[in-house]
């Protein structure tokens, strides 16, 4: 249980991250629009130098459904 709560705690530094850096605007989505589908990629960083490991998450936008000068 312990890892799950450092991985939500590294979550949710990255989403306060994210926010004060303005890397997305949240919008009321248009009736004919569907939302760009999201992922969180989790990569546990260990080095030999260290006692303890990084946890290292990333809230990714999945790019298939990108269109140039609509989503982006």
């Amino acid at each position: 249980m312990r890892k799950m709560g450092e991985w939500l705690k590294a979550m949710q530094e990255e989403m306060k991250t994210l926010h004060e850096n303005h890397t997305f605007e949240l919008v009321k989505l248009p009736k004919s629009k569907r939302e760009l589908k999201n992922k969180w990629v989790l990569r546990l960083k260990i080095d030999e130098n260290f006692s303890q490991p990084k946890y290292k998450p990333r809230f990714v936008v999945k790019g298939f459904g990108h269109k140039q000068g609509i989503n982006f």
